[in-house]
């Protein structure tokens, strides 16, 4: 798989939904980003709501690779999101609840919680890719206790300049970089990404697309990018869910209104 070349970034001040306005032509490479949408789309036909200006929304189309190779796609978009932050200014240390929130950690004089999410599509020949970024909401602007932005995470009312930029063409880089590692070496891109889940090792409980739920050790995710259970001798793979750290969970719980 060779590295993603990326368009010209097509920018809106505002738009329906940036997946939506990339679904129709999904051609690789092609770059939608809107500063608000409204009707952004979230994970298992939620919405993701921002207020006008306050947050960034992006949406991707790679080249799809091998099918087993797949469910890594969304996952490793979550990684280069949380490479993008940590090499900006301001920066910001996060890592990811699976399979691809992004969450800032607890730390003394900020507001920790999640501060982006992802939703991917697979159409004939691409995977068309969105993150919702949370960049200066005040607490009152965000749905949620447990959702935050990098303003708020970072300590700081304003943000420079040019912010939105920059994190954009470090993200467009580290996900060519990091898609281009999964095609040439599967377990690489696999061990780059356990070394930034901080579900891994946790007890937690998840709640399935088609309803119940299921509680146990989450031990590791397989090949194909699914969450491993196990209780009680007991395992369970499961490749969609909505995950709730259930040990130090401090803001592990996010909005379910992002990706």
């Amino acid at each position: 798989m060779v590295r993603q070349q990326w368009a010209r970034p097509e920018w809106h001040a505002t738009i329906d939904s940036t997946n939506l306005a990339l679904m129709s032509d999904p051609r690789p490479g092609r770059v939608v980003v809107a500063e608000h949408q409204s009707a952004g789309l979230g994970r298992r036909g939620r919405t993701w709501i921002a207020p006008p200006g306050r947050s960034l929304a992006v949406s991707v189309a790679v080249t799809a690779p091998a099918s087993e190779l797949l469910g890594w796609v969304p996952l490793l978009a979550g990684v280069a999101v949380l490479r993008a932050l940590g090499m900006s200014k301001p920066a910001l240390t996060a890592d990811l609840k699976w399979p691809n929130d992004v969450l800032i950690p607890p730390v003394p004089g900020t507001r920790p919680g999640k501060v982006c999410g992802v939703l991917a599509a697979a159409t004939p020949g691409s995977v068309v890719i969105g993150v919702g970024l949370n960049i200066d909401q005040t607490a009152d602007e965000l749905p949620v206790p447990t959702a935050t932005s990098w303003a708020l995470a970072c300590g700081q009312a304003r943000l420079p300049d040019g912010l939105r930029e920059a994190w954009l063409a470090a993200y467009l880089e580290h996900l060519s970089v990091l898609l281009h590692d999964l095609g040439q070496d599967p377990e690489k891109a696999r061990s780059i990404y356990l070394s930034v889940c901080s579900t891994i090792g946790r007890t937690v409980s998840i709640e399935l697309p088609g309803g119940g739920v299921e509680h146990g050790l989450a031990a590791s995710v397989d090949a194909r990018g699914a969450l491993v259970l196990t209780n009680q001798g007991h395992r369970s793979v499961h490749h969609a869910g909505d995950v709730v750290h259930l040990r130090g969970t401090g803001a592990d719980r996010h909005t379910r209104h992002h990706g």
